[in-house]
């Protein structure tokens, strides 16, 4: 038996009591009753709530219709709803050779001039009765791709789980691998630095050849530790954002199973795509930044500078 909303002008009253009189006896309920609303009650509100919890819709349409407006804005409503849930039945019933609308001549109607509920209401019931047979036909085949998607789905976030925690984890220690490296290297450019210094005030009486070919060895090691660091922070950042996406996916892979967990039986193919969405869904590599020229050129430019200068002191000795 199904739930049924009735639309129609008030006009119409008489026809529509005696269909809802003749469905009633055939087991059905009808959404609201007009003649039951209590004083006080919102009635839009109560018509649109009983609009939205029925199986069937069924629009009376009349010479008079043209006169309600609200007539014409059940009939929106309901359109909307069915195209949207998929779980309402449309029944428009034409009395007295009125127009029918060019909203619903899509739909098939019941014509009946001569507005005889004798031969509308079994028109009726075989439209309900075929409408339930699809409707539990549906519902059939998805609980069963409900139980499919939850015997695999399991195992897919099993697999996709273990498989993200163990590039979280290995890019993690990789990360602090490279930062560990780069901060040695440069506490090591520092140190060899504070050396360099140490050892050119110890020969000051050195030649000033000598002491080009000192500073430029202390600078060429002290360059190339610094470039050494600054890309191993840069390997170092690269692991440590992959880790942290990694670590998202599993959040939003965990979101999805609870999901599963909490509306298993109820999931459809639509929902559970929705869910799972932005798991994966920012696929660049954190590594596809990084660049050779990110070890700074400028030491090539000191080293050059510095070579012109020891080049210089000769000429200026041979002369």
């Amino acid at each position: 038996m199904a739930k049924v909303y009735i639309s129609y002008q008030r006009e119409d009253l008489p026809f529509v009591s005696r269909l809802a009189d003749r469905l009633k006896d055939a087991g059905h309920t009808l959404s609201f009753d007009v003649d039951e609303l209590s004083p006080g009650v919102n009635w839009r509100a109560a018509l649109d709530h009983g609009l939205k919890t029925s199986d069937v819709f069924i629009v009376v349409f009349s010479q008079k219709t043209d006169k309600s407006q609200y007539v014409l804005t059940e009939v929106g409503a309901a359109r909307a709803y069915a195209n949207e849930s998929d779980r309402m039945l449309l029944i428009p019933i034409v009395i007295d050779n009125a127009p029918l609308p060019l909203s619903m001549q899509d739909v098939h109607a019941i014509i009946q001039p001569d507005a005889d509920v004798d031969s509308i209401v079994p028109q009726i019931e075989s439209a309900i009765s075929a409408f339930i047979g699809r409707r539990a036909a549906k519902e059939v085949e998805s609980t069963r791709a409900a139980e499919k998607i939850q015997s695999n789905a399991a195992g897919f976030i099993g697999t996709a789980i273990s498989s993200l925690s163990k590039l979280e984890s290995r890019d993690r220690i990789l990360s602090y691998a490279w930062y560990g490296l780069g901060f040695v290297s440069l506490v090591s450019g520092i140190g060899f630095a504070m050396w360099g210094l140490s050892k050119a005030g110890q020969q000051v009486e050195l030649p000033t050849q000598n002491l080009i070919y000192v500073a430029l060895k202390t600078l060429a090691v002290i360059g190339l530790l610094g470039a050494c660091a600054r890309y191993a922070f840069s390997l170092g950042k690269s692991y440590s954002t992959e880790s942290l996406k990694s670590s998202d996916r599993i959040h939003a892979i965990r979101f999805g199973e609870f999901y599963l967990q909490a509306f298993g039986d109820k999931t459809q193919w639509e929902e559970l795509k929705e869910v799972f969405q932005h798991w994966n869904i920012d696929r660049s590599s954190a590594f596809s930044s990084l660049d050779a020229s990110q070890v700074d050129p400028r030491i090539m430019e000191s080293l050059v500078a510095i070579v012109k200068l020891a080049s210089g002191s000769k000429d200026e000795k041979a002369k």
